[in-house]
């Protein structure tokens, strides 16, 4: 079992296709890894125990008709964000404590079109806004690796994968809540331009239309994306190949062919590096690992000026951006939501829109300077994050100072406000011991050449860190 448990999603739907292994035994393994595992880690709150028995008996069978789908018989999990057809969607509060959608996000539809099997759904922070993993509703969740945060809002997801609950899961990313997770539990993740992946069924959401198409007008609604994350750079691009293209119902979402990596010169890329947005400063050690994958893939140091200005950016659209969806659904019921989200609402405004024009043009003139620099520069590398996975019961610690939680995460933001692809790949350890990701981000639309780069990284890099993080694992039990 625990060595079904460690092969890659890749690897799975190989062997299942090859008849090597069963649909049926797969998911025994993954439900038996689920029921020793997760109590200890709360990292799914919701599992599909008897309808994941019998989609796996109905994979089996398709499996011995001859038919094919690239992730036939592999399971996989869902951040508790995305509408599931009769399986609650809650997004971590309990003001949609008993909600049950009646049709799938379009992401979930596609994966299980693919084949996949949905074991269950991750736990998340309350409403997906903070980026450590706990709410009112299911608690904390508890990373693998120690006494320090699995990352959020995607904690559960990431916690799931890198503990071998799920080989590959979907999550979504506003702020960096599918690259910050991937660096607190050591695992992969990729955020896709922003269009590539209908965001059609993501909730909070005002329309009642089921799946709900995203709001184009929020800033949750025009920059969050939905993404893989899984423990192999292969496994993302297998999922991303089911998960793109255009569903008539999200206006952003565009039909741009998703090219293979594997046709990516990576030698012939011009990458650049930096150590981050140039306005928070990054933990010399999570800088050293950046630096030492820039070097073996020939990179240069250089920062886009845009990248200087678009966290402060950012943080002025968020906090006056209004949070429609959210203020809709809590309306009246305040008194049941957590304190980190009150406290949250009560630090954010609703802005005139000639206010929020204004900022929108500022984003709409960097994000020119920042396209004007991949013109020079095909993929830039920089930090995940300030510092490593810390202990959530207190603040981060960079030295003697300590940041705010949207300090730790100015790199990832800066780049979410540019709608263009950008992965986390696992490439060394921090001082302490825990894993750091590098941040890989391309051009519009080229994920192909992200990934190339981050399978190069994860060849050179990563393989040492993912068997250590898998020993550690281990060892803990």
């Amino acid at each position: 079992m625990a060595a079904l448990t460690e092969l890659s999603a890749a690897q799975l739907a190989r062997a299942l296709r090859a008849r090597e292994l069963s649909p049926v035994e797969v998911v025994d393994a993954y439900l038996a890894r689920v029921e020793a595992e997760n109590p200890a880690l709360n990292a799914i709150v919701t599992l599909r125990a008897d309808d994941a028995r019998r989609e796996a008996a109905e994979a089996e069978r398709a499996l011995a008709r001859g038919e094919e789908g690239p992730l036939l018989g592999v399971p996989f999990t869902v951040k508790d964000v995305f509408a599931t057809a009769g399986v609650r969607t809650t997004c971590g509060t309990a003001l949609l404590a008993d909600h049950v959608p009646a049709a799938d996000a379009t992401a979930v539809a596609r994966l299980r079109a693919a084949g996949g099997i949905m074991l269950g759904k991750t736990n998340c922070s309350e409403l997906a806004l903070w980026p450590h993993t706990a709410n009112p509703l299911f608690g904390e969740t508890r990373s693998p690796l120690g006494p320090v945060s699995p990352g959020g809002s995607s904690g559960g997801e990431s916690a799931a994968i890198a503990a071998r609950l799920s080989p590959l899961g979907l999550a979504c990313d506003f702020g960096g809540s599918l690259r910050w997770p991937a660096q607190c539990t050591g695992i992969a993740s990729i955020r896709p331009t922003v269009g590539r992946i209908p965001g059609t069924g993501l909730l909070p959401a005002l329309s009642r239309r089921e799946p709900a198409p995203p709001n184009s007008v929020s800033l949750q609604g025009r920059v969050q994306v939905a993404g893989p994350m899984a423990r192999t750079v292969a496994d993302l691009e297998l999922a991303l190949g089911s998960l793109c293209g255009p569903d008539g119902l999200d206006p952003a979402a565009v039909p741009v062919p998703l090219r293979p990596s594997a046709a990516v010169d990576v030698g012939a890329l011009r990458i650049a590096w930096c150590d981050g947005d140039g306005v928070t400063a990054v933990r010399a050690d999570l800088v050293a690992v950046v630096e030492r994958a820039a070097a073996r893939l020939g990179a240069s140091p250089a920062r886009p000026a845009a990248l200087e200005r678009a966290n402060d950016c950012y943080s002025r659209l968020r906090a006056v951006d209004g949070l429609y969806e959210v203020r809709a659904l809590v309306a009246g019921r305040e008194s049941e939501i957590g304190e980190p989200l009150r406290n949250l609402l009560a630090t954010t405004g609703v802005a005139s829109m000639a206010d929020l024009a204004t900022l929108w043009i500022e984003r709409d003139e960097l994000l020119a300077d920042f396209l004007a620099f991949l013109e020079e520069v095909d993929v830039l590398l920089l930090p995940v994050a300030a510092v490593p996975a810390y202990d959530p019961s207190g603040p981060a610690r960079a030295g003697t100072r300590e940041l705010t939680p949207w300090e730790v995460l100015a790199p990832c933001r800066a780049i979410s406000l540019f709608g263009v692809p950008a992965a986390a790949v696992p490439c060394g350890f921090s001082v302490e011991g825990l894993p750091v990701c590098v941040q890989v981000v391309g051009r519009p639309f080229r994920e192909d050449e992200v990934l190339a780069v981050v399978a190069a990284i994860e060849s050179v890099c990563a393989s040492v860190c993912a068997i250590e993080c898998a020993s550690e694992l281990t060892a803990r039990g």
